[in-house]
């Protein structure tokens, strides 16, 4: 199961900073917290910054990069300014 942290807004909303999920790619992954915890959603989640143990996933292969056991997942809120 890997470790999920999860950072800004996120945190705040599911009242944890950190989750132990069972999944065999990211998708997979958002898919189940997304249903465990319903105060995110798929669409705001798929719009995060998002890291297998320290790699941004845009440099591995998205969605579909495969997680191990022993990863840590660390999903970070979009941050808007102006």
């Amino acid at each position: 199961m890997a470790k999920v942290k999860l950072f800004g807004i996120y945190s705040i909303k599911v009242g944890k900073n950190e989750l132990i999920i069972k999944a065999k790619n990211i998708e997979e992954l958002l898919i189940k917290l997304s249903e465990i915890e319903p105060n995110l959603t798929m669409e705001e989640l798929k719009r995060s910054l998002i890291f297998v143990n320290n790699r941004n996933i845009t440099e591995l292969s998205m969605f579909k990069t495969k997680i191990d056991h022993n990863d840590n997942i660390s999903i970070l809120s979009p941050i808007a300014g102006g």
